[in-house]
C-alpha cells in the first residue's frame, strides 16, 4: 500500500505531534495549495495532459487514408480516341499486434508523466521544507540573542552604577559596552539573514503562513519507528512506489522498452492496402482492384532498433543506480533523525549548565565577588551554548519532518 504502513509506524511512534500540539511545520492545507500553486508543478500537470493528447495519438494511428484520382485520354489505330479515367483509395495498416502495442506506449507516456509530476512535488516538498527550517534557524538566533542583548544591557547599566559609586573601574564600563556593542552588530546580522529567509519564503510560496520560532516542539523519541524504517529498507528493491524517484525511474525504464520492442515489430514493414477502381474505352471496360504493397527493410531499421535496445539497457541500469541512491539516502535521513535528536539532548544539557553558570557569575559580579571580564565571558558561553541548543532543535525537528515526508506522511501527492 505504498508508503502507507510507514506513516502508520511514524504516528505510532509519536513522530507528529498530538492535536493542539506546537508543530514546526505550516498547516498542510496551506502548503497543498501553495504546492499546487508553482509553476514547476503547473507545467507537470500540464505535460501530464500532453501525454494524455500523444496518446490518443497512438491510438488513432499516424496513418490515414489517401485518395487517388486520374483522368487520361487513350489513342488506338484508327484514329479512335478514348477517355479513361482511375480512382484509388490506400492507407497503410499496422498489423502483427502493432496497433495494441502503439496504445500500450501512450498509455506508458502517460504513466512516466504522471511519476514525473510525483517526483516534482516531492521535490518542492523537499525544498519548501528546507527552506522553511533555514527559516525557522535563522528567527530562532534573532530571538537568543535579543535575548542576550538584554542580559548585556542590564550588566552596563550595573557597571555603570558601580562606576558612578566610585566602587568600579573604567575599564569595567568600557568592556561592558564593547560587549553590549558586539551582540549587537551579532543581533543585526541575524536579521539581515533572518528577513531574506521570510523573503525567500514570501516570494518562492505565496500564501504559506510566516513560520513562528518562539514556539517550538521538542525532537520525539523515535527509535522505534527508525528501527522499523531500516526494515522496510532492507526490502525496498520490491517496493518501487515508496520513493517517486524509483518510480519514475521504473515507468521510463518500461517505456524504453517498450519502445524497443515495437521498433523490433518494425522489421516487418506495414503493408499498404489499395482499392482500385478504372474505367477505361469510355467505359467499355471496368477494372476494380485491389493491392498489396510493402517497404523493402533497409540497414536503416536495425540500426534504430539496435539503438533503442541500447537505450532499454541505460534506461534499466539507471533504475539500479537510482534504488541504491534512494536506499542510501532512506537510511542516511533515518540515521540523521536518531542522531540529530542524540546531539540535541546533549546540547541542551550543556546550555542548561552554561546558562546556570552564567547567572551564578552575574550575581557574583554584581555582589563585587568576580570580574566583569569574567561575568562576560560566563555570558558569551551561554549565547553560543544557547544557539547551539537551539540550532541542534531545530536540525533534530527538521531531519524528522523529512523522515515523515519521505515516508509520505505529510504533503504525499497521493
Amino acid at each position: 500500500m505504498k508508503a502507507r504502513a510507514l506513516a502508520l509506524l511514524l504516528l505510532a511512534a509519536g513522530a507528529q505531534a498530538a492535536p493542539g500540539a506546537p508543530s514546526a511545520l505550516p498547516p498542510e492545507a496551506d502548503v497543498r495549495r501553495v504546492l499546487a500553486n508553482l509553476p514547476a508543478l503547473r507545467q507537470g500537470a500540464l505535460n501530464t495532459q500532453l501525454a494524455g493528447a500523444e496518446r490518443d495519438k497512438l491510438a488513432a494511428s499516424p496513418y490515414e487514408w489517401t485518395l487517388r484520382a486520374g483522368a487520361s485520354r487513350r489513342s488506338a489505330p484508327g484514329a479512335e480516341r478514348y477517355r479513361e479515367q482511375e480512382v484509388a483509395l490506400e492507407r497503410p495498416l499496422r498489423w502483427f499486434g502493432k496497433a495494441g502495442q502503439d496504445q500500450a506506449l501512450g498509455e506508458q507516456g502517460v504513466t512516466v508523466a504522471r511519476a514525473l509530476h510525483a517526483d516534482a512535488w516531492h521535490e518542492a516538498g523537499r525544498t519548501l521544507l528546507r527552506d522553511w527550517f533555514d527559516a525557522l534557524r535563522e528567527l530562532a538566533g534573532v530571538a537568543r540573542l535579543e535575548e542576550q542583548l538584554a542580559v548585556t544591557q542590564r550588566l552596563q547599566a550595573v557597571a555603570a552604577r558601580r562606576v558612578q559609586a566610585g566602587d568600579g573601574a573604567a575599564l569595567d564600563l568600557l568592556q561592558a559596552d564593547t560587549e553590549q556593542r558586539r551582540v549587537l552588530a551579532l543581533l543585526q546580522q541575524a536579521r539581515q539573514r533572518s528577513e531574506q529567509t521570510l523573503t525567500l519564503l514570501a516570494v518562492g510560496y505565496p500564501g504559506l503562513p510566516r513560520p513562528q520560532a518562539d514556539a517550538l516542539p521538542l525532537p520525539q523519541a523515535d527509535g522505534e519507528a527508525t528501527a522499523s524504517w531500516v526494515q522496510r529498507i532492507e526490502h525496498m528493491e520490491h517496493m518501487e512506489h515508496d520513493s517517486h524517484e524509483l518510480q519514475l525511474a521504473q515507468a521510463q525504464a518500461d517505456l524504453h522498452a517498450m519502445r524497443a520492442s515495437r521498433l523490433a515489430s518494425d522489421a516487418m514493414p506495414d503493408p499498404t492496402l489499395a482499392l482500385r477502381a478504372t474505367r477505361e474505352r469510355d467505359g467499355q471496360e471496368r477494372v476494380i482492384g485491389v493491392s498489396l504493397s510493402f517497404p523493402l527493410p533497409g540497414a536503416g531499421r536495425a540500426a534504430d532498433r539496435s539503438a533503442a535496445a541500447i537505450q532499454a539497457s541505460l534506461a534499466r541500469e539507471r533504475v539500479t543506480q537510482t534504488r541504491l541512491r534512494v536506499t542510501l539516502a532512506a537510511r542516511r535521513a533515518a540515521s540523521d533523525s536518531v542522531h540529530a535528536r542524540e546531539i540535541w539532548t546533549t546540547l541542551q544539557e550543556v546550555q542548561q549548565h552554561t546558562v546556570r553558570q552564567a547567572e551564578l557569575m552575574q550575581r557574583a559580579y554584581q555582589a563585587g565577588e568576580c570580574t566583569l571580564a569574567d561575568a562576560l565571558a560566563g555570558r558569551r558561553q551561554a549565547l553560543d551554548a544557547a544557539l547551539a541548543a537551539q540550532t541542534a532543535q531545530i536540525e533534530a525537528l527538521a531531519a524528522q519532518a523529512r523522515l515523515q515526508l519521505d515516508a509520505h506522511a505529510i504533503w504525499s501527492i497521493d
